[in-house]
């Protein structure tokens, strides 16, 4: 895939995995849209049953009140598995040896060292953290929002780099949702995004890391 078209790939990833609406509906049912998971499953070494719940005609009201439901499960913190969608929560809370903060190593934290530096570079760009966000500037559908900007904007580099710093947790993730019996649609979305990811790193580790941008 080209940057533009990786960049594409980014943002409706992260469409799919905002709370669905029905504009994240009008886009799955978009005719180019198979066409471009097809391409990313084929570069990436995916199996195409991928595109089996992603891709389908899924236009009625029913359709869209099962991913509701199925979102509010999996995502919204209720009584159910309780998946973050959140970066900061799957890694220490900072990596400062001289913090003196009794919570300063655990996990399962918001607003940690990811966090912060997610904010720091919406600034550097004289961006805003949207307001629903504002206290989780490293949720991933934001990330994926941001790697779509980058695939825009900069350098294979600035992409690389922050894959690398921002998206190492998408395995867990993976790996939690899967534990938690989901419905096909958001097991196929968080595996191509890994796909993906995966796919991404490998290209990148025959490259220089370049200049650490953002920093």
């Amino acid at each position: 895939m080209t940057h533009r078209e990786k960049g594409y790939f980014c943002a409706l990833a992260a469409c799919l995995l905002a709370p669905p609406d029905g504009e994240m509906m009008e886009q799955v049912k978009q005719g180019g849209i198979r066409s471009l998971l097809e391409k990313n499953i084929g570069e990436c070494g995916g199996d195409l049953q991928l595109l089996a719940e992603l891709s389908n005609e899924r236009s009625s009201e029913g359709d869209l009140q099962v991913l509701q439901r199925e979102y509010v499960r999996l995502f919204a913190n209720l009584p159910g598995p309780e998946i973050s969608l959140v970066e900061s929560t799957y890694k220490r809370w900072t990596g400062d040896s001289g913090c003196v903060l009794a919570f300063a190593g655990e996990k399962g934290l918001l607003m940690g060292d990811a966090a912060l530096h997610m904010r720091e570079m919406f600034r550097q760009l004289s961006l805003e953290v949207p307001e629903e966000f504002r206290s989780t500037p490293d949720h991933l559908v934001l990330e994926l929002e941001f790697l779509s900007l980058l695939y825009h904007s900069t350098t294979q580099e600035q992409v690389q780099r922050f894959i690398k710093d921002h998206l190492d947790w998408i395995p867990d993730l993976r790996d939690r949702v899967d534990r938690a019996n989901p419905h096909p649609f958001y097991r196929n979305a968080i595996e191509l995004i890994n796909l993906f990811l995966v796919h991404e790193r490998k290209e990148g580790k025959a490259k220089s890391h370049g200049p650490k941008d953002f920093h």
